[in-house]
């Protein structure tokens, strides 16, 4: 064959190689019939404006608002107890009793002296009016009267510290004592829990705390009751964070539980906060969002065919993703059947997606 030959048979087979003999690599699929491509079957959603927050759940435990350390004011013998482990007191109750008989005595003692003190300065009082006595014999019978007084009050002051009583209302968490043990002046007694109010003490990253408010609403969920949750609200947002973790602490109130709920101080309490709020944005689902070589796009749905649209993202959240620039309320985007689209490809809409992955 001449030179002339083979090189026609070469430029022949790279025409069939080019046009003729197959698809191209990356061309969309045809019919099978020689016909125009086939149209992709794709799931789409119209880009919508929404509400969205980004959320961040913390642990702790469920605590009393206050609890009131019952402390022993003078030392003795305990001679009763009256009250047990969650029992519910009121302001005043009794608690506990102690020894009383020796401090009984001296306040026996200590108003008998009143009561001489006062009769002879209210005696001699009649016969200072006379002139009878001397102001300086009256002036001793009035320091003798005020010495009896006082010290009659301070006898009395003694007898009620021997009845140890509650200073408030609320819940007996812990008792220290037992009838016959021996007690010191100052020595814990007691511990007393307010459970008008349980709130959840958790700490929050300085980077999520700056999103909190004191009165915003949060939820609650207790693993001792999956799946029900107990509404809060966000009470304090203490001042520091601690120097070390650069957690700041926050104190949740919880609000009244559902029928069936009890919840108890000690429980563990998962505390959801929705961060970041941004009302009325325009989001799509996030398998709607692609990332390439030039950043985020999204495949925009134009009759029958796609467009590739770059977007800026946002906030990402719940499944969804802002989007705040590059497309428009009402576009219909692809969330799913991404795989052999490229720009220009014609596709068939087959459902509409809520955000669901592929």
């Amino acid at each position: 064959m001449t030179r002339f030959g083979s090189g026609v048979l070469l430029l022949l087979g790279s025409v069939w190689a080019c046009g003729g003999g197959g698809e191209a690599s990356g061309a969309q699929p045809r019919d099978g019939r020689g016909g125009p491509p086939r149209k992709i079957p794709v799931a789409a959603v119209a880009a919508t404006p929404r509400d969205m927050a980004r959320s961040v759940v913390v642990t702790g435990a469920v605590e009393p608002v206050r609890t009131i350390g019952v402390n022993s004011l003078l030392a003795g013998t305990v001679l009763a107890v009256h009250v047990q482990e969650g029992d519910r007191v009121r302001t005043g109750q009794l608690l506990a009793e102690l020894d009383a008989r020796e401090v009984r005595a001296q306040l026996e003692r200590a108003r008998a002296v009143l009561a001489s003190a006062q009769a002879t300065f209210e005696r001699n009082e009649q016969l200072h009016a006379n002139r009878i006595i001397t102001d300086a014999e009256f002036e001793q019978s009035r320091s003798a009267y005020g010495v009896a007084k006082s010290d009659a009050e301070l006898w009395s002051t003694r007898f009620a510290f021997t009845r140890i009583t509650a200073p408030s209302t609320g819940i007996v968490t812990a008792k220290l004592i037992e009838a016959g043990s021996a007690v010191s002046t100052n020595q814990r007694c007691f511990d007393l829990a307010d459970v008008s109010l349980l709130v959840v003490r958790v700490q929050i990253s300085e980077l999520d705390v700056v999103h909190v408010r004191p009165g915003s609403a949060v939820s609650v969920a207790f693993d001792a009751y999956p799946g029900e949750v107990v509404e809060g609200r966000v009470r304090r947002v203490f001042p520091s964070a601690d120097p070390q973790s650069r957690l700041v602490p926050v104190e949740v109130a919880l609000e009244r539980a559902p029928a069936g709920v009890t919840v108890r101080p000690g429980y563990l309490a998962r505390v959801t906060f929705a961060l970041d709020r941004r009302a009325g944005v325009l989001a799509v689902p996030a398998p709607a969002v692609g990332v390439g070589e030039d950043g985020a796009f999204v495949y925009v749905v134009q009759l029958d065919s796609v467009v590739r649209r770059p977007v800026t993202v946002g906030l990402t959240a719940e499944g969804w993703i802002e989007i705040s620039r590059g497309l428009d309320a009402g576009e219909v985007v692809v969330t799913s059947g991404h795989t052999n689209l490229r720009p220009g490809a014609r596709v068939r809409v087959t459902a509409s997606s809520e955000g669901d992955s592929e």
